[in-house]
């Protein structure tokens, strides 16, 4: 049975793309046939030779990315992008300086996007505070996408008719974490060592994926939580190429987005648009449905 190479990323938007600093990439040769993952490598490298090696990657290909891919739509409207999609939000990201993208962003740093309410744990995609500081993220983030989705690759859910490329998606490892009832905590403390042994212990039985050659990797995950994700985000990876039913996966749907009253805000005009049209336009983080 064919093979297909998955990838996992932990993204940085730290530092400048040539530095070799906190994202990691792990690289996988997932079995068609009984849905085994071999690990082949998992190493930090700088976001210009993530980008080359994205680029590069055969056609069938699956890349899971630990960044937002595009914006709240009010934020897109002040960019005149709302009528578009993430294409026109990548292009107008391209040529800005940082500084420029957080000056535009200023009043929308509160804002989730529309497909960010199905994971509890998702943070505002222009948050500048904290660690990480997620509107740095996302502008690197998409300023690559400018230029991957030039090189053809696929980023679901957008129309790929022209597109010939390896297939993108935007995932969240802490929110697949979530779903199969791992921790959350493995980031800092003490007692993050424990919830990260706990991770490597049962990921391949709480996922479903048979992780062959995981222990051989478990001192780049006890050292880092960012390979830990990059791993977690392959295994995202492979379980989108072997849901061939869609029922592992949850994507956009033709739903409508209701008002949200709770505290997590949404742009008010994203409300009465389908899920698939908002993802389109703000991006949708792909994660496993829990187990039934």
């Amino acid at each position: 049975m064919a093979e297909r190479m998955v990838l996992g990323v932990d993204f940085s938007g730290a530092g400048s793309d040539d530095d070799v600093g906190k994202t990691w990439v792990t690289r996988a040769s997932l079995d068609m046939g009984d849905g085994s993952l071999i690990l082949l490598s998992c190493k930090p490298v700088s976001r210009k030779k993530l980008t080359a090696l994205l680029v590069w990657l055969s056609n069938d290909a699956v890349a899971a990315l630990d960044f937002p891919f595009s914006l709240p739509m009010a934020f897109a409207e002040s960019l005149s992008c709302a009528e578009g999609e993430m294409p026109a939000l990548w292009q107008s990201a391209a040529p800005m300086e940082l500084d420029e993208f957080k000056a535009k962003a200023a009043g929308f740093t509160g804002l989730l996007r529309a497909g960010d309410l199905h994971c509890a744990n998702a943070k505002p995609c222009l948050k500048m505070e904290g660690n990480p500081v997620m509107i740095n993220m996302t502008f690197r983030g998409m300023q690559m996408l400018h230029y991957l989705r030039q090189a053809r690759c696929r980023v679901p859910p957008l129309d790929d008719n022209e597109c010939d490329g390896a297939t993108l998606l935007e995932v969240m490892p802490g929110a697949a974490l979530k779903v199969w009832g791992l921790p959350d905590g493995y980031k800092g403390g003490q007692a993050a060592f424990d919830n990260r042994r706990k991770i490597l212990k049962e990921l391949p039985t709480r996922s479903d994926v048979a992780l062959l050659n995981l222990y051989d990797f478990r001192d780049e995950c006890m050292f880092s939580d960012d390979a830990l994700d990059s791993i977690v985000a392959a295994v995202v990876a492979a379980m989108w190429a072997l849901d061939k039913d869609e029922t592992q996966i949850k994507r956009p749907t033709n739903d409508k987005i209701s008002e949200y009253n709770g505290k997590r805000s949404i742009s008010p005009g994203i409300v009465g648009k389908t899920e698939i049209e908002a993802a389109k336009l703000e991006g949708w983080i792909y994660v496993p449905y829990p187990k039934k």
